[in-house]
């Protein structure tokens, strides 16, 4: 009974195998510390088994327009990619994220009982067990309701045969809200970081930074959301941009102090590393790309350091495979993104879509948000692919040692594209996979920034029509709005209360651009002094300038790290509507049939099917609308 109940909300038994699950072994499990510390590893190791990573990458990344078929793509996946998604594709199972919900609910449900019974599991000790379970149970589940909407949902462990796990779909917004509730009655109880003993634990496992990023997180999809009044969303975007700030704060004071503990035991002077230019201008402690350990240039130094090396000082959290004397492989990375096997074949399952560069930029002077690399200064692009003529563009980013750009000048210029690389054997796939980083949250506080200023625009253009409506009414001369916009301090709201003043919408825009200029100033060192080779404040006057210029920002950094699809998603969740959904991904999904097509104009259409099997086991589950009705259409 236990596996069938199990199966129902997408776990089998077989996949808890490690944890305890009858009297017997409870009997003798669960008494002291070390049995604690051993499942909490379990729930880590949970995000490296099962296919966890993949499906980051193929629901968040395979599904946008970042990518396209490689050589050896399966037939699921290939008609995954091509928008021919049917309940029965394996690229719908959700056990691995349900797996790791499962034993971080073991955890929180035992690890109180052992606190009672051994003396040397402290209170402290017990509340960062309950902290880094809640926080990794939370970025599941979250992962599940961007991909699926609406999902079973559980706080209990299944650990009883008698305990009932048939559940039904729970609403993605009442997921939400318990998540975030969740997270913020524990976000202060992990260690800031955990120090030099165990550097790589400041990473790779969850600190208060991590939890506040994946909080920030959590809150722009909440804002995300056209059926709440603007008032309301401007509470959480408003949370969203003080978790945000958390963050980067600390980060500043630990450039500032001038250390950074790499997970190799060496201490890195941040002096000879942070980008100077960007925190001078902008006052964002980002690493350069053309400056790294104090000697000449390397670049892109911090690419390489952010991916190939991992665990870089711009990093909060990240999934990691290599620790000192230990490498472990990283196949789901192998598999979707390059390298060869030990035969020397490729398993090369993705390429990077032809649609992030036509061709090969050669201007230095134009910048515009019509094209995603318009110069050919910015080191993502080289970078994070490698484009060619014929249009195969092979994936760099996590899938090799390093890139090397020939003739890179102190100043960043490089000649495009000459670059060497190491591809990564697949055996000696050990690359880390990044949950998040320094320039997501700082990215993340610009759309909350961006957003909120619409709405307070929008708030006050509301205002004056309504005092004009009465004014004239009355017949009283009406008052102009001043067109700043309503406080967003969250006093009518349980989204939350902020303490400072509210900037104005202008303020607020003018943040947002700093921020996006500091990202984009990092990779784009050659440009710094060349006004037209980067975006330009005048430029952007419309809310929909902001929007576009974000997304574009957005997309040049975080190719093929699993977000644009999500980012698709939340945009189309913000306003009600799939067309710009439907503009970025048409020309993908369109070799499907006229059908899908017409599918894209339903929201529900954005989310994955669940899987057929699921539904079979589980009567209490219902289809995703837009696959209630499947077409038998295959892609070649």
């Amino acid at each position: 009974m236990l596996a069938a109940a199990l199966v129902g909300v997408g776990v089998t038994s077989c996949s808890l195998d490690m944890l305890p699950l009858n009297d017997i072994v409870l009997e003798n499990y669960w008494t002291n510390k070390s049995d604690v510390e051993s499942v909490v590893n379990s729930c880590y190791a949970g995000l490296k088994e099962g296919g966890y990573i993949s499906d980051m990458v193929v629901w968040g990344e395979c599904r946008s327009d970042n990518t396209d078929i490689g050589p050896n793509v399966p037939v699921a996946l290939r008609n995954l990619m091509k928008g021919s998604l049917k309940s029965t594709n394996g690229y719908c199972n959700w056990s691995a994220m349900y797996n790791v919900i499962n034993r971080c609910n073991t955890v929180l449900y035992y690890a109180p009982q052992v606190h009672e019974k051994d003396p040397n599991y402290t209170d402290s000790d017990l509340a960062i067990n309950v902290a880094e379970c809640k926080a990794l149970r939370a970025l599941s589940y979250l992962t599940l309701i961007k991909t699926f909407k609406d999902v079973p949902f559980s706080l209990d462990p299944s650990i009883d045969d008698n305990m009932d796990f048939l559940l039904p779909r729970t609403e993605f917004t009442v997921i939400l809200d318990a998540l975030i509730q969740d997270i913020e009655e524990v976000k202060n109880d992990l260690p800031i970081e955990y120090g030099a003993a165990t550097p790589i634990y400041n990473t790779a496992r969850i600190t208060r930074p991590a939890i506040y990023a994946l909080l920030a997180e959590m809150y722009l999809w909440r804002a995300s959301d056209y059926q709440l009044t603007k008032q309301e969303q401007n509470n959480y975007y408003q949370k969203c941009i003080d978790a945000c700030n958390w963050v980067i704060d600390y980060k500043t004071r630990q450039m500032q102090a001038n250390t950074f503990y790499t997970w190799r035991g060496n201490t890195i002077n941040l002096a000879d590393n942070i980008d100077d230019q960007v925190w001078g201008q902008f006052g964002y402690p980002l690493l350069s790309e053309v400056k790294g350990n104090g000697s000449s240039v390397n670049a892109p130094y911090a690419f390489n350091s952010i991916f190939s090396e991992g665990n870089s000082f711009e990093s909060l959290f990240e999934i990691t495979f290599h620790y000192a004397g230990t490498l472990e492989n990283n196949s789901d990375v192998a598999f979707m993104y390059g390298g060869t096997n030990k035969d020397g074949g490729s398993e090369q399952y993705l390429l990077a879509a032809d649609n992030l560069m036509t061709s090969a930029p050669t201007d230095v002077t134009t910048y515009t948000d019509n094209s995603l690399f318009p110069v050919c200064t910015d080191f993502r692009s080289a970078a994070s692919f490698h484009f060619t003529d014929d249009g195969r563009y092979s994936i760099y980013k996590y899938a090799v040692d390093g890139v090397d750009l020939k003739n890179t000048t102190a100043t960043g210029k490089f000649t495009y594209p000459e670059q060497t690389n190491s591809v990564r054997l697949y055996a000696n796939q050990d690359i880390n996979w990044i949950i998040y980083r320094l320039t997501e949250v700082m990215l993340f506080r610009a759309e909350a920034e961006i957003e909120m200023a619409g709405n307070l625009n929008a708030i006050a253009a509301e205002e004056e029509t309504a005092e004009d409506a009465d004014a004239e009414g009355s017949g009283e001369e009406g008052t102009d709005a001043e067109g700043e916009g309503t406080d967003a301090d969250g006093s009518d709201s349980e989204a939350g209360q902020d303490t400072t003043a509210p900037l104005s919408p202008s303020e607020l825009y003018d943040d947002a651009f700093n921020i996006i200029s500091a990202v984009y100033m990092r990779s784009n060192p050659a440009v710094r002094n060349l006004a037209d080779a980067k975006p330009a404040r005048s430029k952007y006057k419309s809310h929909a300038d902001f929007e576009t210029l974000l997304m574009n920002e957005r997309r040049r950094e975080f190719l093929f790290e699993g977000k644009r699809y999500y980012d698709l998603v939340r945009q189309a969740r913000r306003e009600g509507n799939t067309d710009k959904f439907q503009a970025a991904l048409t020309s993908k999904f369109g070799e499907a049939s006229k059908a899908v097509v017409i599918k894209m104009s339903m929201m529900d259409f954005m989310y994955m099917p669940i899987l057929k099997t699921q539904i079979q086991v589980n009567p209490n589950l219902t289809q995703n609308p837009a696959y209630a009705e499947e077409e038998n259409v295959e892609i070649n």
